[in-house]
């Protein structure tokens, strides 16, 4: 991914992003489920709990993308 997406995320992004949330800011890139799915593996980004919510801290979400990027080979 491009360096501007993660700028735009780091300007545009709310502190504490919910699990229900994700699709709104990310669409289809991460569904609630998959991470949940990726937290039960505990290859999720860091995660607390608020009541019933699972919530992420931006900077965590914003690194754990960053680590799972790879650039895309031309041929």
């Amino acid at each position: 991914m491009p360096e501007d997406f993660f700028e735009a995320l780091v300007r545009d992004l709310p502190s504490l992003l919910t699990r229900k949330d994700m699709g709104k800011y990310f669409g289809t890139l991460i569904s609630p489920n998959y991470l949940a799915n990726l937290d039960s593996l505990g290859k999720g980004p860091r995660r607390a709990r608020i009541g019933q919510k699972v919530v992420y801290k931006k900077d965590d979400m914003i690194e754990w993308l960053r680590r799972r990027t790879k650039p895309v080979q031309k041929h």
